[in-house]
């Protein structure tokens, strides 16, 4: 295979890997098992035949697209997130304020709810046994 072909293959893949590298994370985040275990074995065979083919030749020039199709693929995500990032930073309208409704009030009014609380403590045993209760001398003296 000649130079050049050989460059623009190693420049595909460099990138290729960078795509599936980022769809692996991406994977990992979603909880996709299988998607992610097919991935990494594609990204390692994709890496084994890059680094035999570097091996057997020796070409740094192969080796230098290989790494610049992997940056190319990250300038590639960088400009596509720059723009997504920009519409983030753009402050949201604040949303209106919902009207509640008013709280009902208790069909019992308070004087009676007072009362109503004052009569259940005194039927409590530990007030029962206490012989200093000036409201009800003859309940709380220990007298039934």
């Amino acid at each position: 295979m000649s130079l050049l072909p050989s460059v623009v293959l190693y420049l595909t893949v460099g990138c290729g890997e960078w795509y599936l590298a980022l769809r692996r994370t991406l994977a990992c985040a979603r909880g996709e098992k299988v998607v992610l275990v097919s991935i990494v074995f594609i990204e390692n065979l994709l890496g084994l035949w890059v680094l035999s083919n570097f091996v057997r030749t020796n070409n740094w020039l192969l080796a230098l697209s290989y790494a610049a199709g992997g940056s190319a693929g990250a300038l590639i995500v960088a400009m596509n997130g720059r723009e997504k990032s920009d519409e983030a930073a753009q402050p949201a309208q604040p949303r209106p304020r919902r009207r509640t409704k008013p709280r009902r009030r208790s069909f019992t009014p308070a004087i009676l709810g007072r009362a109503i609380r004052a009569r259940e403590n005194h039927r409590r045993p530990s007030h029962r046994r206490n012989p200093q209760c000036v409201e009800c001398p003859d309940r709380c003296s220990g007298v039934a």
